[in-house]
Order: structure tokens, then C-alpha cells, then sequence
């Protein structure tokens, strides 16, 4: 006959100190609820884990708290028994000098049982009641003395939920609990707040006004966001004495010090702090309705967007500030950015009168081609804010805002350089490429190849730019050009990203994966109505969404599924969707515009046809329809269709085979009309001061380009005559 588990385990594993602490591991995973039911051994392993927390032994007492938090999770009537017991001694662990972990097994103890109280009127009159006010003090205390910044935070995060829990017993530790927090959330210098310390210390000043009760919790939290604003804008002042002052803001003052980087470092981490403060003021709870100061806080959102490096305050200015200011301008509005995303999530339409002018700010901000994560901070912020708010109804900063957010696509694209570098390599002859004799060793040696995303925050940043240029095509009052534009560019994009590999964009082999479902999101997303640019070319993103190896195909199936259903069968009779005008749909060079042709090259965007580049007229590339497991894929032209087929005539009732890749040949046929050509989008000439791609991008795949032919160079000792032909067909030695 087997003996009992817990017989078992107190004659083995913990039948010493040492022992217990050597298997505790295999003791807390071998406990379950069905060991803890009432037995003869239940007895002996309680006595057992009171035991060893009274042991003299470190570790002993810390293996007994962390068994006693078990046995208190898995048994709610074990806990009840012997939570007076326990929580007292962990109480006492607490005022005395003990190491970290047994420190944060007891809090954590504790933090179970008076959580699991509130439900139960007898255990709560029995050891919350006194336990909850003795216990919220020492975690005071904890935070105040203690050394270890994850202790702080566990405290913090703790007491918070005291708080929450139980607001009357607290009621009497507001002021010190306040004052706690107004030490961590005024900075520091010259090191900056932890961010884990940061966030617990606003999430607990946000839960306070808990303490004033369901009458006065109201006028506590409008103290709170009051001080916190005036507190934003101290900072904020003491950051820009070399500025001339604007839109006359509340007369306050920052800190100083005699130091000048420490007095800015200060202020910049007290921003910091306060902002999030103030996003945790925001987003917390409040048991009756409040007043939010949307006014105010839109005051200093605008005061802090509105910051630039441009302008200089009259009169002596000091050299050493006026350089530490310019260099924190950047996270000035970076933090503008984070709080307006909290206050659109908080106050959402509420926001709308507001929305046009932050649009012009923010695009003025990206035009000027920002750094990748300030660029991320502005993405999402402009996302937040036309997803939680009214569209814009203006034309000329939507139009704007679309050209300055596509800027941020373009390093997806290639040089012009680039691709006459992969035409030249392509279009040389058999015979010219057995005469070359330079040896490419740079090729050979070279151990890393160039990403087009080489750090976290320029991946992020494409991200956020497609999240961001989602949205604002969904609702925007945009230019016909300028949304026929950004059709194409997603549509180029959506051919490209199939034959770009995933190690050319980026280390990270899922970004790749990740741009693309959401290039091809937006593109199904464009092709739902008839009166999109993007429903001509219905055969094409079909096409180009079901792509071998794309990881979200498989999990997304069934929504892909009901995408191509609904572009297949709409839900609204024919006549009653009325057909787009001609002259709104440019996919083809014969019908751009002046307008999109204007646009296009504001923001470097060309064709391989504009202008003079080919030194040789060329040929039209025939499509030609190839088993997939005989010829492979070109990547430099990823055509998806089978055939010649012109835009406006794919059928919406026959999507194009999946089972076929298709490759281009070139032909000597002439070409017999420029115009039937649909236009290809190459990226912009590296001397645009807008944006610099690397060498190693891919090329924006267009359905039919006229490849540029470029005539290799002979040097004058390789034309040399009389070389023997070799008869590769003779068995003959000589």
C-alpha cells in the first residue's frame, strides 16, 4: 500500500532544513488541491511550514513562506485556519533586516491572504483589520529604505492594492504615502527615475484619492491632476529659458541647480515623471463622474509640440544651456506624443475640436525626417488620435499627412542605383562574363550583407507607418492623386515583399512576415469597394496575399477566406454602387495625371520611363507561365498574374491561379506603345535630403517595366585576337 504524498514529503524532502530548501522546487510543483483535502497528514505539514518559518535559518524561513503561499492557494480553508498565524509572522520578517527573498515571499504571502479576505466578512474581521495598517506602514518604510529597486516596485505595487482593497484603513497613511510618491515622481538626476519604480509610484499616486471615500474621491483626484499639470509645466519652463516664451503659459519655474546639465537632467526626468503620473491620473478609476481639464492638458500638448530648435530668446544667452536645450527638444515632444495617445484612449471624441491641429504639428514633425524612434512616437500618436476622434475634414493636411507618413515606406523601396547595378549583372552576355578578369573580392569577403532595417526602431517605424497610413485612408478627405498614389505604393509594395527575402529586411526574420500581412491588409482593406483605385487590380492582391511562406496565412485562412468573398460578391446590387471615373484611376502612365505626377515626384518617386535613362530602346517583357518546381521566381520582377492582362480587365468573378510563379523573358518584339505600360514605382534618387535608402533595398516591383540596358565596358587588352575557340565536344587531349 502507498503512502500518502505529503507522508511522502515530509519524511523526505522536508525532513531537515537543509533538505527543505534543497527540494523546495519539487515540493511546490508536487502540491495540488486534491494532497490538501483533510487527512491525518494535513495536521503534521502545517505544523511543519510553522515550523520552519520560526527556523533560525535564512533559507528555512524562506522555503516555509514560500510552501505556505502554496498551501494558502490551494486550499482556501487552510488559509482561513492558518492565516492569523502566518500573516504574523510574516509581518514580523518584514521589520527586521532579512534577505531579499524571504522579503518578497512574505509581502507576496501577505498580499494573497488579505486579497482573498474581502470575500470572507470573519477572516477579514480576524487579520485584515489589524493586519492591513501595521502592513501598509512597513511597506512605507520599505520603500523609503530599501536599496533593491524590484523590492520598491513589489512594495509600490502591493500597497497600491491595499489601497484599492481596503481605502478606510489606509485613510490615516494618505499623506505619508502621498508624500512617498512626490519624492520618487520630482526626478532625479544625473540619473534618471527607474522605469519599473516610475510606474508603480504613478500607478499608486493615481489610486489615492481611493482614501477620500465615494464622496470626496472626486475633489482628491482633481487635486491630483491639478498639481500634476502644474508640475508639467515647471518642468517644461526650466527646459526652455533660451526659448522666447509662447502662448503665455502659467507663471511657474523649473528646478535648478548650480550645475546646468544637472539642472536639465533634472527637469527632463521630472517631465518625464509626470507625464506618466498624469497618464495613470487618466486612465485610473474614479466612483463618480469628474470634470477632465481637457482644455489644460490640451494647452500643454500643444505648448509641447510646438517646440522646435529654430528660434533663440533675445540677449545674452548662456552657450552651455542653450546646447543642453536644443538636445532635449526631441523628447519634449516625445512625450507630448505620449500623452496625448493616453488622453485620445481616455477622452476619445471628446478630443475632436483639437485633431486639426495637431495633424499640421505632428506632420510638420515628420517632414522633417526624425530619428526612428521619435518617428514611432509620432506614428502612433497621429494613429491614437484619427482612431479615437472624428476624421479630419481637411484636404491639404490629410494630403500632407498621407506624403510625410508614405516618407517613412521608403526605405522598402530601392535606388534608381540599385536597380541599374541588378540590370547591368542581368544583362550581360555569356561571352562578356568569361572575359571579366577583376576579381570581386569584396563580395567574396564580405562576412554581414546590409538590412534595410538595421536596428528595432527602423522596423518599428515601418510598422507604425502602415498602422498609421490604415487609418488615415479609411476616413481622410484626401486628394484623388494623392490617394491613387498611395494605392499604387501599396500595391508595389505588396508585388516587392514576395520576392524580397527575409534576411534583406531585417536580423529579425518575422518583421519581414509582419510588413507583410499588413501591406496586404491594406490592400484588401482598399479593394472592398468598386470605387477604390484599388479594385482594378482585385487579380493582383489576391494574388499577392496568398504567398508560400507567409506564416499568417495559415492562422488567418478563414479571414482571408470571407475577405475574397466579399470582394468577389458584394452585398449591394450593381447598380446601385456607381462605377469610379476614369480619370480617378491611375494605374497605368497613360492616364497619371499632372497632379499625381506632381506628387509623385515631391516625394521621389519615379518610374524607369520617366525621363532619358535608357541608353537603348527595350523591349516589353512577356509574361511566360512556368510550373513552380521547375523555374523559379525572379526577384527582381515578382509579377503575380499568368498573363498579359491590363488592370482594368481582371475579372471579379476568376481570381488568379495560386499554383504558378511567374518569370520575364526578354524579347526582340518592339515596343508599340509606352502608355499601355502600367507605370513602375522605383524609390527616390539617394540625393534627396528626405530620406537616404541603403544600396541593398529592393525595388518597388512594378507588373511591367522596360528594363534599362547599360553597355558593359571592355577594357582594350581583354578585345585581344587570334584566342583559339575551344571544341568543347572533342575527347581529344590537344
Amino acid at each position: 500500500m502507498t503512502s500518502h504524498p505529503l507522508k511522502s514529503l515530509l519524511q523526505l524532502q522536508l525532513a531537515s532544513d537543509a533538505s527543505s530548501v534543497l527540494h523546495l522546487s519539487s515540493v511546490l510543483s508536487t502540491l495540488s488541491e486534491g494532497l490538501l483535502l483533510p487527512s491525518p497528514h494535513l495536521q503534521k505539514w502545517t505544523s511543519r511550514v510553522t515550523s520552519l518559518i520560526h527556523s533560525k535559518d535564512a533559507g528555512a524561513r524562506w522555503a516555509g513562506m514560500c510552501i505556505a503561499y502554496r498551501t494558502s492557494s490551494l486550499s482556501k480553508s487552510t488559509m482561513t485556519e492558518f492565516a492569523q498565524t502566518w500573516a504574523g509572522l510574516a509581518l514580523s520578517i518584514l521589520t527586521k533586516p532579512e534577505p531579499l527573498p524571504l522579503l518578497k515571499a512574505s509581502i507576496r504571502y501577505l498580499r494573497h491572504v488579505l486579497s482573498a479576505a474581502t470575500d470572507m466578512p470573519e477572516l477579514q474581521r480576524q487579520v485584515a483589520t489589524p493586519t492591513v495598517p501595521k502592513f501598509s506602514q512597513v511597506l512605507v518604510s520599505i520603500v523609503e529604505k530599501a536599496a533593491d529597486y524590484e523590492l520598491k516596485a513589489l512594495a509600490m505595487d502591493t500597497l497600491k492594492d491595499m489601497v484599492i482593497l481596503y481605502p478606510s484603513l489606509n485613510r490615516a497613511l494618505s499623506s505619508s504615502i502621498t508624500s512617498m510618491c512626490h519624492k520618487i515622481l520630482n526626478g532625479s538626476a544625473p540619473q534618471r527615475t527607474n522605469k519599473l519604480l516610475l510606474h508603480n509610484a504613478a500607478g499608486l499616486y493615481a489610486v489615492l484619492h481611493y482614501t477620500g471615500g465615494k464622496v470626496g474621491a472626486a475633489n482628491l483626484w482633481k487635486k491630483s491632476v491639478d498639481e500634476t499639470i502644474q508640475c508639467l509645466w515647471s518642468a517644461s519652463m526650466g527646459l526652455r529659458t533660451t526659448f522666447p516664451a509662447k502662448n503665455n503659459p502659467p507663471p511657474s519655474s523649473g528646478l535648478t541647480c548650480e550645475d546646468p546639465a544637472l539642472t536639465v537632467a533634472l527637469n527632463v526626468d521630472r517631465l518625464q515623471c509626470s507625464v506618466a503620473a498624469l497618464c495613470s491620473l487618466l486612465r485610473t478609476t474614479v466612483q463618480r463622474p469628474v470634470h477632465v481639464p481637457i482644455g489644460r492638458i490640451m494647452e500643454f500638448c500643444l505648448f509641447l509640440s510646438a517646440c522646435t530648435a529654430d528660434e533663440e530668446k533675445e540677449g545674452h544667452v548662456d552657450a552651455t544651456v542653450r546646447a543642453l536645450e536644443l538636445a532635449i527638444v526631441p523628447e519634449l515632444q516625445t512625450s507630448a506624443c505620449d500623452l496625448l495617445c493616453c488622453l485620445a484612449k481616455t477622452v476619445q471624441r471628446r478630443l475632436t475640436p483639437y485633431v486639426s491641429r495637431l495633424v499640421v504639428m505632428i506632420t510638420y514633425h515628420l517632414e522633417q525626417n526624425p530619428l526612428s524612434e521619435r518617428r514611432c512616437a509620432l506614428l502612433r500618436c497621429i494613429q491614437t488620435l484619427l482612431s479615437n476622434s472624428s476624421p479630419t475634414t481637411s484636404e491639404l493636411s490629410s494630403t500632407r499627412l498621407v506624403k510625410a507618413v508614405m516618407l517613412s515606406l521608403m526605405p522598402l523601396l530601392s535606388t534608381q542605383s540599385d536597380v541599374h547595378t541588378g540590370e547591368t549583372s542581368s544583362e550581360q552576355s555569356k561571352k562578356g562574363r568569361k572575359r571579366r578578369r577583376d576579381y570581386e573580392g569584396d563580395e567574396v569577403f564580405k562576412l554581414s550583407k546590409d538590412v534595410v532595417c538595421s536596428s528595432i526602431a527602423e522596423g518599428e517605424a515601418i510598422l507604425c507607418a502602415l498602422d498609421s497610413l490604415q487609418v488615415i485612408m479609411r476616413g481622410a478627405e484626401l486628394q484623388s492623386a494623392i490617394r491613387s498614389l498611395a494605392c499604387r505604393v501599396m500595391l508595389s509594395l505588396s508585388l516587392s515583399l514576395t520576392a524580397m527575402s527575409r534576411s534583406s529586411l531585417s536580423q529579425d526574420v518575422h518583421l519581414h512576415s509582419l510588413v507583410l500581412a499588413k501591406v496586404n491588409g491594406i490592400c484588401l482593406e482598399l479593394a472592398r469597394g468598386t470605387t477604390s483605385a484599388m479594385s482594378r487590380s482585385l487579380g493582383l492582391v489576391l494574388r499577392s496575399t496568398v504567398t508560400q511562406g507567409n506564416e499568417h496565412t495559415m492562422q488567418t485562412r478563414l479571414q482571408l477566406q470571407q475577405e475574397v468573398d466579399l470582394l468577389l460578391h458584394p452585398r449591394g446590387p450593381p447598380l446601385v454602387r456607381p462605377l469610379p471615373h476614369v480619370e480617378a484611376l491611375s494605374l497605368f502612365r497613360a492616364e497619371e495625371s499632372n497632379e499625381e505626377l506632381t506628387a509623385r515626384k515631391s516625394l521621389a518617386l519615379a518610374t524607369i520611363n520617366d525621363g532619358n535613362i535608357m541608353d537603348v530602346v527595350a523591349d516589353p517583357i512577356m509574361m511566360t507561365s512556368t510550373p513552380e518546381s521547375t523555374q523559379p521566381v525572379s526577384t527582381h520582377l515578382p509579377i503575380p498574374t499568368p498573363k498579359i492582362t491590363p488592370l482594368a480587365s481582371i475579372s471579379m468573378s476568376s481570381p488568379m491561379p495560386t499554383s504558378q510563379k511567374m518569370t520575364s523573358s526578354i524579347t526582340t518584339a518592339p515596343t508599340k506603345d509606352s502608355a499601355d505600360i502600367p507605370s513602375a514605382i522605383s524609390s527616390r534618387q539617394p540625393v534627396n535630403s528626405l530620406l537616404q535608402p541603403s544600396s541593398s533595398q529592393m525595388e518597388l516591383a512594378p507588373l511591367m517595366v522596360e528594363p534599362r540596358f547599360i553597355p558593359m565596358m571592355v577594357d582594350d587588352d581583354e578585345e585581344e585576337e587570334g584566342i583559339p575557340t575551344i571544341d568543347v565536344e572533342s575527347d581529344s587531349d590537344g
